[in-house]
């Protein structure tokens, strides 16, 4: 996207505690994946417009487990903190998989399509993550975009175009904007050693149908 505000890693606090940084985050996708139209914009819950290329990031602290851990003689303290994550988010793009829909578009070609019916969205994570996902899902709504959620159906009737402004071919896809959130989780486990996992997070949100740009 070619906007002034990517030509340098500027960053700010958003009046809700949300760092939100105007990077690449947009472009850090698979060929494969189609990307959002580089006028495609969410606003925030404090009234920030989020743009393709721009990253939020916010950080907060998990819930004691429940399970208790085997006692260990030479243990730190810390091993009975809760976890923290550090999450990372950008606007991405979620093609309708239950109903899709493509064409190639060339430079100077406009695509236009008019979409009725039900159309349903839903997250994506890995396999044995669903309680932590969830909870992540949870925090960015409160921090972040009330409208984030696990499963979003958008019905009704609009019209959707895309006009090819570039100087190579690529795939309009039809879909929607929602968010795709990476969460660092940092915990200490015993005897006092840091542990990390990464949880990565695709999540639709309330909103309309749009045309996202695929490579092929």
């Amino acid at each position: 996207m070619k906007r002034a505000i990517t030509r340098t890693a500027l960053s700010f606090m958003t009046a809700a505690g949300v760092l939100l940084a105007a990077t690449n985050a947009g472009a850090a996708t698979s060929d494969d994946e189609p990307v959002p139209a580089d006028d495609a914009q969410v606003v925030l819950n404090d009234g920030t417009v989020a743009h393709v290329n721009d990253e939020i990031e916010f950080t907060f602290t998990g819930d004691k487990t429940a399970i208790k851990r085997p006692q260990v003689a030479a243990a730190c303290p810390e091993v009975n903190d809760p976890p923290t994550y550090k999450v990372k988010g950008a606007p991405y793009f979620l093609p309708d998989n239950k109903k899709p829909q493509s064409t190639w578009l060339l430079p100077r070609q406009t695509v236009s399509w008019t979409v009725t019916g039900s159309h349903t969205f839903t997250w994506d994570f890995a396999v044995g993550y669903e309680a932590e996902a969830s909870i992540i899902v949870e925090k960015a709504k409160v921090k972040v975009d009330t409208k984030i959620s696990n499963s979003w159906t958008w019905t009704g009737t609009q019209t959707v175009t895309d006009t090819n402004t570039t100087n190579k071919g690529y795939r309009a896809v039809l879909g929607q904007v929602g968010w795709k959130l990476t969460a660092v989780k940092t915990w200490i486990a015993a005897p006092c050693n840091v542990k990390t996992k990464t949880i990565v997070v695709k999540a639709p949100r309330k909103g309309d149908m749009s045309i996202g740009r695929q490579n092929s």
